[in-house]
């Protein structure tokens, strides 16, 4: 069964590093992987809490749950969006420095 997995992201895209603040970061970009580990999609989506006056993790974590997202991979989120991604059901693993797929290989090689 495939599982989507969103990372932070500036512009998004396999090779874009990822964003260091979760809420404010501009998009998502999700991926979409099969059964062994094989890309099926990758959506660049945008983040609506980039803008957002106040409430920005928040925000990001309802776009999240709208596009059915399991994991979520980028800095650690503050203290709110933190507890609606536990409340969602959506796990949360902290990784800087690295570019999407390097993200994506490390997260399923740690499975």
């Amino acid at each position: 069964m495939p599982r989507r997995i969103a990372f932070v992201t500036d512009k998004g895209g396999l090779d874009d590093r990822i964003y260091e603040r979760f809420g404010r970061a501009p998009t998502f970009t999700i991926v979409e992987v099969g059964d062994n580990g094989e890309i099926l999609s990758v959506r660049v989506v945008e983040n609506p809490g980039f803008k957002a006056g106040s409430g920005a993790g928040i925000k990001a974590v309802q776009k999240l749950i709208n596009e059915g997202v399991e994991v979520v991979i980028g800095p650690n989120p503050g203290p709110n969006a933190y507890l609606a991604l536990q409340q969602a059901g959506i796990k949360s693993v902290s990784m800087l420095g690295v570019t999407v797929r390097e993200a994506l290989e490390r997260f399923l090689h740690s499975q």
